[in-house]
């Protein structure tokens, strides 16, 4: 066998692992940020794992400037420094890579390209196999029989994909020496290499393959077809050649290869230990210790838990028959808890249950195979009486899901699972109500962490890293789906978890806010989904035709004065028509050319009409395309209405989303948001739709958790809390602001909560900095409350590294120490926001919960519909309308009460929804 030679990119690996995990937020005891650490140290394990090298280095580059910069003064000029989270991790891979024993290079004045070209060109001549483990394209140019190069992915099956000469010619369609050309015609911005603009990696693939390298392409640079990008390719000519001068890799740095200089050498266990105990790296020391099984064991933890079973192959038990049913009921009765796993026909409110399995010890698993075609609605024989049939077929799904579930109604045992709101939407098929959920691993791991993966498999890595799947072999699966094999294992790992997640909570002290809230929450928007909203066709297509006729008259108005007709939807031909053609200032650079996105054209609408014409134009885009055209495809066609999907795991603040249609995202402001609005309706005769929105719910939250007594006095007073600011602001007695003032003052009231500072308010006001800085200081005298708590929020937040809601909902803030002035404000502002945006989040869980019981309880027959931000919508009979107003009412003031903060809730009833939100 060859020898092999593998060399890291450290920071290509580093880059990669900072940007994929850092909304995890995982850090040390001390508050230092460990996730890029964690991240790099997998890659390195995966590579470790998989390939065994002999040979291994690891290669960085160093602060010097190098040849380049020489080159091209300009080069790299527009790479910030590292973010100040990212570079204390930089020191752990280093610190960790010296306790494994793994060599690691780097030389003042070459970049780490330029050692590992050298390196790989050196060792392939002396006969070794190279891999040059990388996620940066510029090394293709080095590929050749012996040397390959190896990406991380995030592709199934394995850790690194393999690129060799092959795979290059057929990917690409070219060989290794054409990649400098192809590099050079395209750039990098991210090191400020110009390359050509308006040529992007297909443009460049073209005229590879047609012209064959660059110095041909400019001999026949007047065959190029397209005059503009003839005249690019003309203009840039000599950015190319300089473009291609950089993106070389040198194989003739002063370093000369030697087997010993990359061989890996015996772990420094001591050192090793002392690092990942520091770092509190428990998860990766058990990875560790698969490899270098000297490391020991993690130091006894000072939280409480509960001793995790190590799981063996389970005892797989098909349940085919009304006696094994019986049998199977009987065992699960004895046990505390016990973890259920579907495998399910297609999904969401077609969720048809092929298959459960329920696994009351990790030793044990049972398979209740269910046959849909077996549903009757006639009435059965019991379950259990002597003359029962043993055939499997004697026994409806829906006499199964009943008997079963009841186990669950008085607990224990206690049911748990990974997303049950999947198993709830199969039981609504059969108008089974959902018992009590005694714990979900998915929802568990969001209350720890919102900013954490909620994947079986991660949570599994993450929480149970010594334990595999169960492998459920032959012959106990024979005659199961092999797809419901797969299923099958995560039970055992779930009851794991369950306990696992359990004992997390209860330490952080949030185990209350996962029973009182987030499980209950589980079945509600389970019946909310089933539930679904109708929606009238006929209004969206009458204002689908009125919206495409003013669509087309922005167009027309936009070509005026742009002076040329071209496609207003293209962003490269509106850049052109913006930037070539008309000369309006370029804000704002991307790797295809000058940005036309939002904030671009937000800017250059204050001063030039076109930027205003083409965000309406795009306005009217995204409603047709998004709401119009789009929401009358998603009827579902039994049902005649539009069932969206609640994500409770999706936002760090704990607030909802939904998705498929995302119904959070309908404007509710403007004429085009109302009228969107109208084509929610109330299906059945005689039904209405009721609103109910909470009145400036995040400014009394605040009032109340900051304390401020002029805010509450507001509040107490009945007053119209923009108006009261106004007054304060600007001197004024009440009755004489004027819609300006208040509108300034509402500006002010919801910004503060998100960390405005006076350049933001300047702009959204058309003010001076000076008096939008007036303002605010004005503001805080006369609420000094608010500054008070934003202050010690972010004290509290920088000593404990997280924020609390009212109901001990926590949000962590790894970056809010960073020396990085710009990443550091941005967790502040966060922070300041967490606790108001999430206590409300928890306010309106709470009323959801609340209401759900009492609809079901006094045997209402109308339902909850939607929720989006602060307003709950429910579709029902005219007849119930006040009492619903009331329970409504009622539940929704004392979901969560704010001591002398008064809690309102304005309330509307319409057959549409516009008319209910009035």
């Amino acid at each position: 066998m060859e020898p092999r030679l593998f060399l890291v990119d450290g920071m290509s690996l580093l880059f990669r692992a900072y940007h994929a995990l850092m909304r995890t937020g995982l850090h040390a005891p001390s508050g230092e940020p460990t996730f890029a650490t964690f991240g790099f140290a997998n890659m390195l394990l995966a590579l470790l794992r998989e390939e065994q090298p002999e040979l291994l280095a690891v290669v960085f580059d160093t602060a010097a400037p190098t040849f380049r910069h020489e080159q091209y003064t300009a080069y790299k000029a527009t790479r910030q420094a590292p973010p100040e989270d990212l570079a204390i991790q930089i020191q752990h891979v280093k610190q960790l890579l010296d306790a494994l024993g793994i060599p690691r290079l780097e030389l003042p004045g070459y970049e780490a390209d330029d050692l590992i070209a050298t390196l790989a060109r050196q060792a392939a001549e002396a006969g070794y196999t190279v891999a040059c483990v990388t996620s940066d394209k510029d090394f293709f140019q080095l590929l050749s029989d012996r040397i390959i190069v190896l990406r991380p992915t995030t592709r199934e099956g394995t850790d690194y994909e393999r690129w060799d000469v092959q795979r290059l010619h057929q990917e690409w369609g070219l060989s290794p020496d054409q990649v400098i050309d192809f590099l050079a015609l395209v750039g990098d911005p991210v090191d400020n290499i110009p390359g050509v603009r308006n040529v992007g990696e297909k443009t460049a693939l073209q005229l590879l393959h047609r012209f064959g390298s660059l110095d041909r392409l400019y001999e026949r640079l007047d065959e190029v077809d397209k005059p503009s990008l003839r005249k690019y390719l003309g203009e840039d000519y000599h950015n190319a050649i300089l473009s291609r001068q950089l993106v070389r890799l040198h194989t003739d740095a002063p370093i000369s290869f030697s087997p010993e200089l990359c061989r890996r050498r015996p772990p420094n266990v001591p050192e090793l230990s002392a690092l990942l105990d520091r770092l509190a790296m428990r998860t990766l020391r058990e990875r560790l210790r698969q490899l270098f099984p000297e490391l020991s064991a993690e130091p006894q933890s000072t939280s409480p838990s509960v001793p995790t079973e190590v799981p063996i192959s389970p005892r797989l038990v098909p349940v085919t028959s009304p006696t094994a049913f019986k049998q199977m009921l009987q065992e699960l009765r004895r046990a505390q808890w016990v973890s259920v796993e579907g495998d399910f026909a297609s999904s969401h409110i077609e969720a048809e249950p092929r298959a459960l399995f329920l696994c009351p010890r990790t030793d044990l698993l049972y398979y209740l195979p269910l046959s849909p075609q077996d549903i009757s609605p006639e009435p059965q024989p019991s379950l259990f009486e002597e003359t029962a049939p043993t055939s499997s077929t004697s026994l409806s799904v829906r006499q199964i899901l009943e008997a079963l579930i009841a186990l669950f109604r008085t607990p224990p045992p206690y049911l748990c699972g990974h997303n049950l709101k999947r198993l709830f939407l199969a039981l609504q098929r059969y108008g089974i109500d959902p018992p009590p959920v005694g714990s979900d691993t998915m929802i568990a791991s969001y209350v720890l962490n919102p900013d954490d993966q909620h994947t079986l498999d991660a949570l599994r890595r993450k929480w149970l890293p010594q334990i595999s799947l169960p492998q459920l072999s032959e012959p106990q699966t024979e005659s199961i789906p092999p797809s419901a094999v797969t299923v099958g294992a995560n039970a055992p790992i779930i009851l794991q978890l369950c306990k696992r997640l359990r004992d997390e909570l209860r330490h952080h002290t949030m185990l209350r806010l996962a029973e009182e809230i987030e499980f209950p929450l589980i079945e509600v928007l389970a019946q909310m989904e089933w539930n679904g909203v109708a929606i009238d066709p006929k209004i969206l297509r009458e204002l689908g035709e009125e919206y495409r006729r003013e669509q087309e008259q922005l167009r027309q108005r936009i070509y005026a004065e742009a002076g040329v007709e071209f496609n207003v939807d293209s962003p490269k031909q509106l850049a052109e028509v913006l930037f070539e053609r008309l000369h309006l200032p370029r804000l704002k650079k991307t790797k295809t050319g000058y940005s036309t996105d939002v904030s671009v054209l937000s800017e250059l609408a204050v001063c030039y009409p076109i930027a205003a014409l083409i965000l309406e134009y795009r306005q009217l885009s995204k409603l047709l395309s998004t709401y119009i055209e789009t929401l009358p495809t998603l009827i579902h066609p039994r049902t005649g209405r539009i069932h969206t999907t609640y994500n409770q795991t999706a936002t760090s603040t704990g607030r909802l989303s939904s998705s498929n249609p995302n119904l959070q995202n309908i404007p509710v402001r403007g004429e085009r948001g109302r009228e969107i609005r109208k084509a929610f309706v109330a299906q059945k005769v005689k039904h209405l739709l009721l609103s109910a929105d909470y009145s400036q719910i995040e400014l009394r939250i605040m009032a109340y958790i900051s304390g401020d007594e002029g805010l509450i006095a507001a509040f107490k007073a009945g007053h119209d809390i923009h108006a009261a600011t106004a007054a304060a602001l600007f001197g004024v007695s009440i009755n004489q602001v004027t819609p300006e003032m208040r509108r300034a003052a509402k500006v002010v009231n919801f910004g503060i909560m998100y960390g405005l500072q006076p350049f933001g308010l300047a702009q959204r006001l058309g003010i001076s900095k000076t008096e939008a800085h007036r303002i605010i200081e004005q503001y805080f005298a006369r609420y000094p409350g608010i500054r008070r708590y934003m202050e010690e929020t972010v004290e509290y937040a920088r000593r404990h590294g997280y924020v609390e809601t009212l109901c001990g909902r926590r949000r962590y803030f790894p970056t809010i120490t960073s020396k990085n002035a710009t990443v550091r404000a941005a967790a502040e502002r966060a922070a300041i926001n967490a606790p108001i945006q999430g206590s409300a989040a928890d306010m309106m869980k709470r009323a959801m919960i609340a209401i759900h019981r009492r609809l079901r309880t006094e045997g209402l027959r109308s339902m909850m519909i939607l929720q989006v931000h602060d307003e709950l919508l429910f579709e029902a009979p005219e007849s119930e309308i006040p009492t619903l107003q009331e329970l409504v009412r009622t539940e929704m003031q004392s979901a969560l009460p704010l001591g002398d903060v008064p809690v309102v809730v304005d309330i509307g009833v319409g057959r549409h929804w516009d008319e209910a939100h009035g």
